[in-house]
C-alpha cells in the first residue's frame, strides 16, 4: 500500500470503509461484536467503516474471515448490487422535520439501503407528530403507503381520509400529502416510494437528528 497518491488511497479507503458497513449489517453485527470477534476495538473499526484510516493486510484478513468473506471482496471492481438484506437490529433509523419550527413528523427506517440505482426505495415510517396542521409536501415518482398498526388522518391534496390498519393508499408524488397519527398509541405505515432510474429522500430526512423524547434510534 505504500506509494499511492493521498487522493488515491483515500478513494481506496472510503471503498473498503463502505463494503465493511455493508457486511457488516448484512451479517447483523454491532460494530462492538466484529471488533471483537477480531480482536480489534470498536473506535479502529468504526474509523474503517468511515474511511478515516487504511486498515493493514492482517487487520483486513481478521475482518474477512469473520464475516465470511473473500478478502478480495474489499477491493474487487465496483459493480451495482442487486440485492440488499435489512436486518432489524442494525437498520438505520432517521428523523424527518417539518414546518417553521423543524418539528419531528416521521421516525424512518429504510428497508433497502444501499442498493444502488433503485426504482424502489421501502421504508417502515413511525408517525410520531399528532400536530393536526401538518404542512404537507411533494417530491417526485409515486409513493405506496400500507397501515402497519395504529390509525392515521392522510392528506391527498385538498381531501384527508382516516385509514387504520389493513388500509392503504397510492398516490402520485406531485400531489401535496401528509400524515397525522390519530390513534392512542404511534401509528406504523410500510411506505414504498418509486422514482425510477434514481434515489431520493421521501421525507425530508434530517440525518443527523435525534429527538430527546423519541431517540430510540
Amino acid at each position: 500500500m505504500e506509494g499511492w497518491k493521498p487522493e488515491e488511497k483515500n478513494r481506496i479507503a472510503a471503498k473498503i470503509g463502505a463494503r465493511l458497513i455493508r457486511r457488516r449489517r448484512e451479517a447483523g453485527w454491532t460494530i462492538k461484536q466484529l471488533a471483537g470477534e477480531c480482536g480489534l476495538s470498536p473506535s479502529f473499526v468504526s474509523r474503517l467503516e468511515r474511511g478515516q484510516t487504511m486498515p493493514s493486510i492482517p487487520s483486513l484478513q481478521a475482518l474477512a474471515q469473520a464475516l465470511d468473506v473473500d478478502l478480495e471482496s474489499f477491493f474487487a471492481k465496483d459493480q451495482e448490487r442487486s440485492y440488499a438484506i435489512s436486518r432489524k437490529a442494525s437498520r438505520r433509523k432517521s428523523y424527518s422535520l417539518r414546518g417553521p419550527k423543524q418539528q419531528t413528523i416521521y421516525q424512518m427506517e429504510l428497508l433497502a439501503d444501499g442498493v444502488e440505482s433503485p426504482i424502489m426505495e421501502p421504508a417502515l415510517v413511525t408517525i410520531v407528530t399528532e400536530n393536526k396542521e401538518l404542512e404537507t409536501t411533494t417530491h417526485g415518482g409515486q409513493e405506496f403507503m400500507y397501515v402497519v398498526e395504529g390509525r392515521i388522518r392522510i392528506t391527498l391534496g385538498s381531501r384527508t381520509y382516516e385509514l387504520e390498519e389493513g388500509d392503504a393508499a397510492y398516490w402520485d408524488g406531485a400531489l401535496p400529502h401528509g400524515a397525522v397519527n390519530i390513534g392512542l398509541c404511534r401509528a406504523r405505515t410500510l411506505n414504498v416510494h418509486m422514482v425510477p432510474g434514481r434515489r431520493t429522500d421521501t421525507f425530508q430526512i434530517n440525518k443527523g437528528f435525534k429527538p430527546e423524547k423519541n431517540g430510540d434510534g
